[in-house]
């Protein structure tokens, strides 16, 4: 996994595969302020279906560390971290090729200070995904080699006790055994990964983009940036 996310992030963050891009279509550009004289359209070819990639790719990749978790050797925590990390790189590279398709420096002043808040807002959007996957890992150990339920398990494992209230209501109130509960936690620590990955990654794309374009045109024609956008004023709730 980290050996794939580092390919991806070496790709995305190698100005040099935006330029080739335009090269190879005969538009002479050799470095990256070049590109902020070609018209919006064109620019536009290289991160048009950037957020449709991502939105792909996070949702295979959050599925797979929701399976990761349950694995009884080197699963849980450490899965969820490995998670955590993933979509902080992917995060950063996104915002980067973002940056570089339309001829801004990610090591600018201000593009550097877009880009941290592109990765916070994708870190503080993961939280919901993060708790649930803890609790469907701690409830599916707590299970384990169970055959009758409690209410102390119950009360300790609240998803559980949610999946089992569900459960009765589809089989018209009838007994559901702890395993069969318990069978369906993995089940929804893949479905919370998947949706959130694809949502944050997808997310990051196109406000990365939004905000790129936004600046690019201000700066053409001439027109201040809106408030929100501006240096020391950017805000991450903002479409750009």
């Amino acid at each position: 996994m980290l050996e794939l996310v580092t390919d991806w992030s070496v790709e995305l963050t190698d100005p040099e595969r935006v330029l080739e891009h335009h090269r190879g279509r005969a538009r002479d550009v050799s470095t990256l302020e070049d590109l902020r004289a070609l018209d919006l359209e064109l620019l536009d070819e290289v991160t048009c279906k950037l957020p449709l990639r991502w939105r792909s790719l996070g949702a295979a990749e959050g599925a797979a560390v929701g399976a990761l978790a349950f694995l009884p050797v080197g699963g849980g925590l450490a899965a969820i971290t490995l998670d955590v990390l993933v979509v902080h790189i992917l995060s950063t590279s996104i915002a980067t090729r973002a940056a570089h398709a339309y001829g801004f420096d990610p090591s600018s002043p201000q593009t550097e200070r877009m880009i941290d808040r592109m990765v916070q807002r994708a870190y503080s959007e993961q939280a919901g995904k993060v708790a649930t996957q803890r609790q469907a890992g701690s409830a599916f150990r707590a299970a384990a080699g169970r055959q009758r339920w409690s209410q102390k398990l119950r009360e300790d494992h609240r998803l559980l006790a949610a999946v089992e209230k569900l459960m009765k209501q589809a089989s018209g109130g009838g007994h559901v055994p702890v395993s069969r509960a318990a069978k369906a936690l993995p089940a929804i620590a893949v479905i919370a990964g998947a949706g959130t990955n694809s949502h944050v990654l997808g997310d990051v794309a196109n406000q990365s983009i939004r905000y790129a374009q936004t600046v690019l045109l201000s700066e053409k024609h001439g027109v201040p940036l809106p408030a929100k956008l501006r240096d020391d004023d950017l805000d991450d709730h903002a479409d750009a």
